[in-house]
């Protein structure tokens, strides 16, 4: 591949995967490669483009089929999240689902399960298992909520011991029963709290 200079392009809209913010950018690079045709006479045959962030100045790839990489991070940020281990840990979960990397965002989940039940109160080296009772008998799963959290479990585990990878919407869906467990958790009770 042969990248050309810095130049104006076909301008992008995108949301940036490195500072989420939605962007309209022209300026960045083309990779093209050189080809043979039929008669032997050479094209050059676009094979991805770079687009430049005017936020946070940084690269955004985008292939020859769109794919965008870094891509966004999946769901939303959830605010009050008194344990900065389990902060970080859902967004390395997030930033895992923009570089498509989709069984390691659904481990990064099952193991926020053992993180927030221990920044919540239990102890460290129990079975998973206790983990998660402990978040069941301690009301810190919402009403109806069992199953989301036995889901985001089951994936998990299917991710940590079995061959097969995971794919997007099994990581979308597991971002998202996660962040709406967080929030639950911390951002709604955080939210009165400051209410007062």
């Amino acid at each position: 591949m042969i990248w050309n200079d810095l130049q104006n392009l076909e301008a992008k809209d995108f949301k940036c995967g490195h500072c989420g913010e939605k962007i309209a950018s022209n300026k960045g690079y083309f990779a093209s490669e050189k080809r043979w045709g039929r008669r032997m006479e050479q094209y050059n045959a676009l094979k991805g483009f770079i687009y430049i962030c005017h936020f946070c100045d940084k690269p955004t790839f985008f292939s020859e089929d769109d794919k965008q990489v870094p891509g966004p991070a999946y769901g939303n940020s959830v605010s009050h999240i008194s344990d900065h281990l389990v902060h970080e840990l859902f967004e390395e979960a997030r930033q895992c689902h923009s570089y498509n990397a989709f069984t390691s965002s659904v481990m990064c989940c099952r193991k926020l399960l053992m993180n927030i039940s221990v920044s919540e109160g239990a102890k460290e080296g129990l079975y998973f298992q206790n983990y998660i009772d402990f978040l069941h008998e301690n009301g810190y799963v919402p009403p109806k909520g069992k199953p989301w959290v036995d889901q985001i479990r089951k994936l998990g585990n299917t991710a940590n011991h079995k061959i097969e990878p995971k794919r997007e919407e099994e990581s979308r869906l597991i971002l998202h029963f996660t962040e709406m467990l967080l929030r639950f958790i911390y951002e709604l009770p955080g939210l009165m709290e400051n209410s007062d």
